[in-house]
């Protein structure tokens, strides 16, 4: 029964290379975690094209403007753009890059309720999505809306404004943070 099971493992991570050779412009492989302590993530492999395209500078009013699209797509009403929210994003973002690591917790332990707060923004709800290593909002977007946790993030019908940010750790890699809540 074993040697069937890593038969069956190698043939899967054989069809995995193929479809990353076979596509190598396009090539995505997300690989779900088998043990995190820390919750859900996954492991994305992408082409070596991919990897060394530059990140896309952030524009906040083009994210907002995608989340609402996806949000319109789904029957909700759409966010608007808070400063504070935005100001808890790039504290998330910049706590990340600075340790390069993600998570949901931050410096020194805070939560996203306790940054937006430290925001300004007195939160009855705030919910969080972070990602790491794609190129783009809209690549970040693709991504959360492929994760039922992120996606019901985004869906949330009792949020009404949201923030985002990106910062980027020493070698350039960056760390995306949105924030939705209401007051």
């Amino acid at each position: 029964m074993l040697s069937g099971s890593r038969g069956m493992m190698h043939r899967g991570m054989v069809i995995c290379m193929l479809v990353l050779l076979a596509t190598p412009a396009a090539a995505e492989l997300r690989i779900p975690c088998l043990w995190n302590p820390f919750g859900g993530c996954s492991i994305t492999l992408v082409s070596p094209e991919y990897a060394a395209r530059p990140v896309q500078a952030l524009n906040p009013e083009a994210a907002l403007a995608e989340v609402n699209a996806f949000r319109a797509e789904n029957g909700l009403k759409p966010l608007v753009l808070d400063a504070r929210l935005s100001r808890a994003a790039a504290m998330q973002s910049e706590a990340q890059a600075g340790r390069s690591w993600i998570g949901h917790y931050g410096s020194h332990g805070s939560t996203p309720m306790a940054r937006a707060a430290r925001a300004g923004f007195h939160a009855k709800i705030a919910s969080e999505n972070v990602a790491s290593g794609q190129k783009s909002f809209s690549d970040v977007m693709h991504f959360w809306k492929e994760s039922s946790g992120h996606r019901t993030n985004l869906l949330r019908p009792n949020v009404t404004a949201a923030g985002v940010a990106m910062a980027k750790n020493q070698s350039g890699r960056p760390y995306w943070t949105l924030v939705l809540g209401a007051e």
